[in-house]
């Protein structure tokens, strides 16, 4: 942008049998600033939430395609076609890790000087609410609209004067929550381990704590998933009883998968990734004071 680029041409011819060179005139322009602006859904496909997330994340990318430093004014818009009205939505600008970090990233409304060629993360982030009109499967269309500050120049093209020319001036993209069609599920048992059924000092427990894909479960994961339950007063924890499904785990955290935390009077089982129709179940016991 603004580069004067200079030209002129050579031309070689023989008269008379002598060899003759002339230079023509010289023709030159100076390279006009282009605006361009473009933004981009950056993730690969709606991403899942469940009603009453807060901060929940679609991930954006504006670029200025443009030669010259753009100013860009950036907007929120919400499609009317969704099935739902997420709350509280804001931009905020990436601090360069790639990952939303309330308390870190910046609640944004315009970018200054986004250099030629350079470009930015932005994330769109809102709560979803809990409501009739969250029901699995529904979306909320999302999008943010980037709009360059810069304005064409009017009138003829100015040869040798420094010309505004837009292709795009604004730029929108739109993206997609979706409310989960599957969902964690947990179920708490206890049997009592007396003849009549009735509790009394001494009287053993086992509890059971069953976890599994509710819903649509097929081909679906939820990773990470850790049972913790804390020991009720008046009673104590029987030591050796902690199991996984049919595995038999140690009550000090070491190799395997749970413990018992004697300082929190707790048990803790890291199950993992639960995985389709399959259900995980972790078992204890407890004896009454």
């Amino acid at each position: 942008m603004g580069t004067p680029i200079a030209n002129a041409a050579e031309i070689a011819f023989t008269v008379g049998g002598v060899d003759r060179n002339l230079t023509s005139s010289t023709d030159e322009f100076v390279v006009d600033r282009i605006v361009h602006v473009d933004i981009s859904w950056e993730d690969s496909a709606p991403v899942e939430v469940t009603a009453g997330d807060v901060n929940r994340v679609l991930t954006f990318r504006v670029t200025n395609l443009g030669n010259g430093d753009e100013n860009i004014t950036l907007g929120y818009e919400h499609n009317i076609s969704s099935d739902f009205l997420p709350a509280g939505v804001s931009i905020f600008l990436d601090d360069g890790d790639g990952i939303y970090t309330p308390g870190v990233d910046t609640n944004v409304t315009a970018l200054t000087a986004l250099g030629a060629d350079a470009n930015e993360t932005l994330f769109l982030v809102g709560n979803i609410p809990d409501d009739n009109t969250t029901a699995p499967s529904k979306q909320s269309l999302e999008a943010i609209r980037a709009t360059s500050n810069a304005n064409a120049t009017s009138g003829a093209d100015r040869q040798h004067a420094v010309d505004i020319v837009v292709r795009k001036k604004e730029d929108v993209d739109r993206g997609v929550w979706v409310i989960r069609d599957y969902w964690l599920t947990t179920n708490k048992s206890a049997t009592i381990h007396s003849d009549d059924n009735a509790t009394h000092t001494g009287t053993r427990i086992t509890y059971a704590i069953e976890c599994y894909i509710d819903g649509n479960a097929t081909g679906r994961t939820i990773p990470g998933v850790t049972v913790r339950d804390t020991i009720p007063a008046g009673t104590r924890y029987v030591a050796g009883s902690l199991r996984l499904d049919a595995a038999t785990l140690t009550d000090v955290a070491d190799g395997d998968a749970g413990e018992y935390d004697t300082g929190a009077t707790r048990v803790e089982v890291r199950m993992g990734t639960l995985s389709g129709a399959t259900h995980s179940k972790v078992s204890f016991d407890i004896e009454v004071r």
